[in-house]
């Protein structure tokens, strides 16, 4: 009896499954480019995050190991948060004016 149960679930997920298909609007090129920015801006959020939360804690522990000497292993890292500062100002500036009509 159970698998008749599971069989009847799953042939009503696959029918709610069908039917969002049936219903569902494939996105303009507007609403496909402002989830597109979006996303990217979430992405470059958490990346920057997670980047200078993770050059601070090898700082902190002592533990940071770097194969280049002092001033250049410091370029690098500046290097790179520069970039992904400059990549989130791009998608800041370009994602400004999603909530305006």
């Amino acid at each position: 009896m159970s698998s008749e149960g599971l069989g009847k679930k799953i042939m009503n997920w696959l029918s709610t499954l069908a039917w969002i298909f049936r219903v569902a609007k494939k996105p303009t090129r507007s609403n496909y480019m402002i989830i597109l920015k979006l996303g990217s801006l979430i992405v470059a959020i958490l990346g920057v995050y997670s980047f200078l939360f993770s050059v601070a804690q090898q700082y902190l522990t002592s533990s940071a190991n770097f194969s280049l000497p002092y001033p250049l292993n410091l370029i690098v890292v500046l290097t790179i948060v520069i970039i992904l500062a400059v990549m989130l100002i791009l998608v800041i500036l370009s994602t400004r004016g999603l909530g305006r009509r």
